[in-house]
């Protein structure tokens, strides 16, 4: 599963923003989980490429290599 980060960064910010309607900064900050989409938004992610609900709102915690 691809999560919306790492979409946004295999296609660039600029792409994201224009695919998605929003502006290539509202990418970006998805992109660095600075901010999440809304409801609506989230809803034209889903129909516009191949990222789940799951992959725009599941958090993953990187854990350090012991």
């Amino acid at each position: 599963m691809q999560t919306l980060p790492e979409y946004i960064e295999a296609i660039g910010d600029k792409a994201a923003g224009k695919l998605f309607r929003v502006k290539p900064r509202t990418a970006m900050s998805w992109r660095l989980r600075t901010r999440f989409p809304t409801k609506d938004q989230a809803d034209v992610i889903v129909k516009k490429s191949p990222v789940t609900y799951e992959g725009i709102y599941s958090v993953e915690r990187k854990r350090d290599a012991a």
